[in-house]
């Protein structure tokens, strides 16, 4: 029994997050924001880029949103660049393969290089939907951390253009 106690401690340590990290948003930074007009169904996508770059790697291990209850009627996808994928901002359809967005869980950002997580929303109900802010977890070395990006993400579906 004491194994199974100590086991469930080193979970809980090594899961548990030190902080926003070297990835916090910068809180003179406020809050950021995309529109994006689609059709009902239509995929949007937009890259957050990471405040800073790192003199060592960091592994991107997961994104969502900030407040779940935006989410709710999307179909949300994500993934991570760090070439021309960080350009993205509610750009119609999942980004083509020139924009070299890949799967999201455990990608890596090397030292001294810029990267970014990209998230892809569609709704098939009109409207405007909003995520308000998205929750980034990464590691840095053996260091977990869950950083608040302030960037939101305002889904128009069936609209000409966003209020």
């Amino acid at each position: 029994m004491a194994a199974l106690t100590t086991a469930a401690v080193l979970v809980a340590v090594l899961t548990q997050s030190a902080g926003a990290g070297p990835f916090a948003w910068p809180s003179s930074a406020g809050t950021s924001g995309i529109g994006s007009p689609v059709r009902p169904g239509q995929t949007s996508a937009m890259t957050i880029v990471m405040p800073r770059t790192l003199t060592t790697p960091a592994a991107i291990l997961d994104v969502h949103p900030l407040h779940p209850q935006d989410a709710h009627g999307l179909a949300l996808r994500y993934g991570a660049t760090t070439g021309l994928g960080l350009e993205l901002a509610g750009t119609r359809g999942w980004p083509s393969r020139k924009y070299q967005v890949r799967p999201l869980a455990g990608f890596v950002i090397p030292a001294h290089v810029t990267g970014g997580v990209t998230i892809g929303a569609a709704s098939k109900r009109p409207g405007v939907h909003e995520l308000r802010g998205f929750v980034v977890d990464y590691r840095v070395g053996g260091t977990r951390y869950s950083a608040t990006m302030q960037m939101n993400f305002e889904l128009c579906v069936g609209m000409a253009s966003c209020p």
